[in-house]
């Protein structure tokens, strides 16, 4: 746990001993500790060292019982979810994670695999000590956010799927890997609108969401991107039904049309998994339809609240 985020814990630990039971104290050291305790709740941990030492930068706002960790996919930063942290942030905790490679984040790590990413994710809810919390995950934040819940299984009351795992049979070939490689690497070191939206990312308002896409790709440094498709890839053939077998809370997702879902696959191996399918939208379902994406997520974190 990193020093600012123990001492918040111990004047508020403080506090409460105080508030309940008076001490004869002096007078100065009750007021330093209070304004030690109230001045932690204005100044939420946006930054701690991830397992391996690498710096992971999250945005970290809004108050509740119940914290939201919205997990980005490959090659996208936090500020994808920004629909989402103003909406949810009114009435929940909600962090927005940058993955290690991505972002604000540290990319100096050699490990690039879904395990990985899934122990950047279980850090930030132990360093933090969160409790109740709902792990959304997008595209291949879907894997980690279920790699997450396997690190911490007692701290998550639900996982949110987005547009991630439609068929969880699937096994790549080495050539199917190579090309969708590729086809991902060509995407992000010269993306074009053409690309973007032939790709299906997006199906509205694309002007706009191709300049948010390509603002930031630019500058970014690829560290790490290969590896990680391959850490993904690797996951899908090897790691992916067992891990989600090992899920003992509710899983729910939600899906564009642009690739069918297999539900009945994922429910071979987890009888109670939910699907909901958002029309018209692109693998950027959050984008393109954000007022049926936001409710419901809303619906998913109410269930999960009430199991």
């Amino acid at each position: 746990m990193n020093k600012s985020n123990k001492m918040c814990k111990l004047g508020q630990f403080a506090r409460n001993i105080i508030m309940k039971q008076f001490r004869p104290l002096s007078l100065i050291l009750i007021i330093s500790v209070i304004y030690l305790a109230d001045s932690c709740k204005s100044e939420p941990v946006t930054s701690i060292d991830s397992f391996d030492g690498v710096k992971l930068d999250f945005d970290n706002t809004g108050e509740g019982e119940i914290t939201i960790i919205l997990v980005h996919g490959w090659s996208n930063v936090r500020s994808i979810w920004d629909g989402q942290i103003a909406y949810f942030s009114k009435n929940y905790q909600v962090i927005a994670v940058d993955l290690p490679g991505f972002g604000k984040s540290g990319n100096n790590r050699s490990d690039w695999t879904i395990p990985a990413f899934g122990m950047d994710i279980s850090t930030i809810i132990k360093e933090l000590d969160l409790n109740n919390v709902v792990l959304v995950g997008f595209s291949i934040g879907g894997p980690i956010a279920i790699e997450a819940y396997r690190n911490v299984p007692d701290n998550i009351i639900g996982l949110v799927l987005v547009d991630a795992l439609h068929d969880v049979e699937l096994k790549y070939t080495p050539a199917e890997a190579y090309y969708i490689d590729s086809i991902m690497m060509d995407i992000v070191s010269n993306p074009t609108r053409e690309k973007i939206v032939q790709r299906g990312f997006i199906k509205k308002n694309i002007d706009e969401s191709v300049q948010r896409i390509i603002s930031f790709l630019d500058d970014a440094s690829h560290t790490g991107w290969l590896e990680s498709l391959h850490g993904y890839k690797k996951w899908q053939n090897e790691d992916c039904i067992n891990s989600i077998k090992a899920v003992k809370v509710p899983i729910i997702a939600i899906y564009s049309e642009i690739q069918p879902a297999d539900v009945e696959a994922f429910r071979r191996y987890v009888p109670g998994f939910q699907a909901n399918i958002i029309k018209d939208a692109g693998h950027l379902v959050m984008w393109d339809n954000p007022d049926e994406f936001n409710r419901l997520l809303e619906e998913s974190i109410q269930e999960f609240s009430a199991e």
